[in-house]
Parts: structure tokens; sequence; C-alpha cells
């Protein structure tokens, strides 16, 4: 028997990290994936462990019959577990009105987005900081044996969740989806609470049972039919949106090609009515209009016109393939490294046909790729994301920059994009000296539709002048692409700024102020 309890205690315990990694990924949907949110995500869930533990030990020094407690804690877990699949599908219509009341004030709003969490987590992570008390005194039977008792109950809990949270992340979720990991720890706390209630042997045991599974029956059948929203409202769109009535003309305009979760994240991909490909990843959108195209064509041509004979180029992040494109018209060996399969997959599919054919694709984290891999190149074209998540905005620091630098051949040229509407002028002066600290010679051009900016850095003299860039742009441009842009930065006046602005620090891997500062402006709607 108490072998079989802390059998239990520890599939309790894998159900609960399930959970957390199901929550997390579908909230970060809504709410963002910055530091600013997994922590309050983080937050949540540990506050409702702290309040179950106070709320189980009253229980637990009082009530008689504890494995019956422990069941119905399990129960109402896989019940209430179950619930937040609509709840969390509700969150973009309460996200839209918390964001348009109190984005001006990040203190209210980072409030209002802890009790956003708290309405999906906070009941259930109640009841399951109230199950380790629960279990630990039914355990210990002497005094004596307290401490090995509660501490074999806090082992085998452990050991569950490590195989929950591994089974959630590199399993469950790729191969299900959110939908089905969260039913699927539903599933487990109910196995649990019915063997536990079983066990208690309470009075009208049958009644208990059959009422119990008649009930979880009903309630998993609703959540089954449960649909989210196609497109994503959240913390990266937000400020387009007066309230959800807005996102049916987007869906309307857009055809969904792609929907499908992976290990780095869920991605969907839309073809607009104009044609234009749209890519969603962990809910930030990436390309879908004419500026956007203009930006990402300019990664490829900006730096192929400055270099003397570009032969090699590394693509930092696919996106929708625009670069890529661009870059295979005119350089003989490209690279793409991406850390989210699904994004290959999306594009090999549904992208520009044999846009991927004779591409080297390495799946991997950037840094890494470029830490393990001993190739250089002539060209190395950094577009990630927002650089308002950790993931990102790692690729966006000095160190990086100094580890890239090592893979250029003499004379390569690396390229930096940065959102211009995501900073602030003191941002960009960050930038400007992070990426002037590593790069001694440093183009800086605006592309003022896109409200983008493109830096251009290397540590040789660029083989050709800024006006000389524009008129090799233009015959690189052979599709006619629209492209607007300005040149605004000498390597001598980026220089300049390097040495003068020591009052604005340098973004590091160690003090990463880039990532803290645009996920503020994205709350603020800078743009």
């Amino acid at each position: 028997m108490r072998f079989f309890i802390l059998f239990a205690f520890a599939l309790s315990g894998a159900a609960a990290l399930i959970y957390e990694v199901a929550w997390t990924r579908a909230l970060s949907l809504v709410l963002g994936s910055t530091t600013y949110a997994l922590s309050t995500m983080l937050s949540t869930f540990m506050a409702g462990l702290a309040i179950g533990g106070f709320i189980g030990g009253r229980i637990a020094d009082r009530a008689k019959n504890l494995l019956l407690y422990f069941g119905l804690a399990e129960f109402f877990i896989g019940l209430t577990g179950l619930l937040t699949i609509p709840l969390i599908n509700a969150i973009p219509g309460l996200y839209v009105t918390v964001y348009r009341d109190y984005h001006l004030t990040p203190g209210v709003y980072f409030i209002f987005q802890f009790l956003l969490c708290c309405l999906v987590m906070i009941v259930p992570t109640t009841l399951m900081g109230a199950t380790f008390p629960l279990v630990s005194k039914i355990i210990t039977d002497t005094m004596d044996r307290m401490g090995r008792s509660v501490g074999g109950v806090y082992s085998v809990n452990t050991f569950g969740a490590i195989l929950g949270s591994l089974s959630a992340g590199f399993l469950l979720i790729p191969l299900a989806g959110v939908k089905m990991t969260s039913l699927t720890a539903a599933g487990l706390n109910i196995v649990v609470a019915l063997a536990m209630i079983v066990l208690a042997r309470p009075k009208r045991l049958i009644v208990t049972v059959l009422g119990g599974l008649a009930l979880f029956g009903m309630v998993f059948a609703g959540v089954v039919s449960s649909q989210e929203k196609a497109w994503y409202v959240n913390y990266y769109n937000a400020f387009k949106f007066e309230d959800l009535n807005n996102i049916g003309e987007y869906e309307k305009d857009h055809t969904l090609l792609y929907d499908k979760d992976h290990a780095e994240g869920r991605v969907k991909l839309w073809r607009s009515r104009q044609g234009y490909l749209t890519l969603q990843v962990g809910g930030k959108s990436e390309g879908g209009s004419p500026a956007d195209t203009a930006t990402t064509v300019l990664l490829a041509y900006l730096p192929i016109a400055a270099h003397e004979k570009a032969e090699s180029l590394l693509n930092i992040g696919l996106g929708v393939g625009v670069t890529l494109t661009a870059a295979r018209h005119h350089v003989r060996d490209v690279t793409v490294a991406e850390i989210n399969r699904g994004v290959v997959d999306a594009i090999r599919t549904f992208g520009l046909p044999g846009l991927l054919d004779g591409t080297s694709v390495a799946i991997n984290d950037a840094r890494n790729y470029l830490l393990l891999t001993e190739r250089t190149f002539d060209i190395i074209a950094s577009e990630p994301s927002y650089p308002s998540d950790a993931g990102t905005a790692s690729l966006f620091t000095a160190d990086f920059y100094r580890t890239a630098k090592g893979r250029l051949n003499r004379g390569g040229i690396f390229t930096q994009w940065l959102p211009y509407h995501l900073l602030t002028n003191e941002d960009v002066t960050m930038m400007i000296r992070t990426f002037g600290s590593e790069f001694e010679h440093v183009y800086l051009w605006r592309v003022p539709h896109s409200m983008d900016l493109i830096m251009l850095g290397s540590n040789e003299p660029f083989a050709h002048g800024s006006d000389d860039i524009v008129r090799r742009v233009a015959e690189l441009n052979v599709d006619g692409i629209p492209l607007q842009y300005e040149f605004s930065r000498t390597p001598d006046q980026i220089r300049e700024i390097v040495r003068s602005r020591t009052d604005i620090p340098v973004n590091t891997d160690d003090r990463p102020s880039l990532e803290f500062r645009v996920a503020m402006n994205l709350i603020r709607d800078l743009d």
C-alpha cells in the first residue's frame, strides 16, 4: 500500500509539471515570452503551491480519512485542469481590455497580468500544493521515521515532475498539441483520484466514483469541443485591436496554411489575399506586408552590395524566406540557421517552391551554430524576432557579435536588423555602441516605411561607399521590388558615438538591457 501511494504521488507530480509546461506555452501566446511574463506565470504557479501547502497542512492535522482527501484533491485538480483550456481560450479578450486600459501604467498592467494568470492557475495549483502535506501525513507512521518518510514523498514527487516536464516539452506537445497535453495531465489526475478513493473506501463508494466519472466526462466533452481563436491577439499586437471584433477582419483577409506545435514553439503560417505570407511563431507575427518585404530584401542586398564579391552567406532566422530568396539570386553558397524546425517545415511546404533546395539548413540556435561550426562566411545576415524575449535578445549583444565576428572571412560583413519602431533614441544609441564596440567599420541605414534600421559591420574598410552601394542594390534588385531606404550614419559618425556616449551602456549577455527596454516599449505601445 505504501509503495502504491508513493507511485500515485509520482504520477501526480508528473501531471503537475505537464500542466505547468502546457500553461506556460499557452499563456505565452497571449502574454508573451518576455522575462516579465514568464516570471509572472512562475510566481503564480508557486503562489498556488504555497497556499495549498498551508491549507493542506491544516487539513492533514485534523482530518481522519486522508486518503479520501488526497483522492478528492486529485479529482478536482483534474477537473479544474480541464477547465483551464476554455479559460485560456477566453484570455485574449480579457487581455485586450487590460492592455487598452492599463498599458500606460505598467505597474497596474503587471498586477492585472498576474490576476489573469491566477484566473487560470491558482485553483489547480492550490490543490496541487495541498497534496504534499496530505501524502506526507499518510506515509509517516512514526515520528522517528518522519524525516525519511517526508524525504521519500518529496523525492518520488520530484522524480515524477522531472518525467512530466520532459514528456510535455519533448513528446506530448510536439506530437499532440497543448490541448491534448492538458487532457493527458487531467487523465493522470483522475486515475490517481479513483485509485485513492477506492483505497479510502468511503461510504457510498460506487455512487461517489460513478458521480465523479459522470461529472468529469461532461466537462471533458465540453472542453474537447472548445475552440481557440485562429489569429492570436496578444502582447505583441494588442495595440492594433480595440476589441476582439477587429480580429475577424484579419482572419477574413488571410488563409491559414499551417498550424502545428513543435518543441521549439507553435508555428502558424498565413497567406493574405495579396499573396504575402505571415508567420506567427509563439504568437509573434513576422512578414506579411510590403514594408516587411523591403526590409528583409535589403538585409541581403545591402551587405552583398557593400562586399567586394560575396561567395557565402549565413542567414540567421528563416522567417518567410524573403532574405533567403534575395540572397540565393546573387550568392552561390547560402546557409540558414533556424531554431524552430516548424518554420522550416512550413516554408518548405508553402513557401516559394524549391526555395530550400540546395540550401544548407541548420536547425539550431544561431549562437550555438556559430560556436560549433568551423565554417566562415563572407556575409552573416541576422534577422531574429523582436529582442524582447530571452531567446532572441541574446542575438543582440556584444558577446554574440564577438562570436559572429570570428566566423567572418577577411572583408566579411555582419548585417543586423533593428526594430526602430520599438526603440527610444537612447535604445538606438545603446545598440550603435554595442555593435560599434565589436566592428571597427559600421554603416547605418534606415528604412522609413517599416521604421527599421539596418547596420552593416566589418573590421576592414568597406569595398564600396554609400552612393556606390545604392547603385549596386538597384542592379541587384532584378525583381523590381520597391525599396525605400536612406543612408543614416558613416563609420566616422558611428565611431564618434561609440567614443563619446559612454553614459549609455553596452548591451551584453550579463546585462541585457535591450531585452527589458523593448519589452516595456511594447507594453507602452511605443510603436
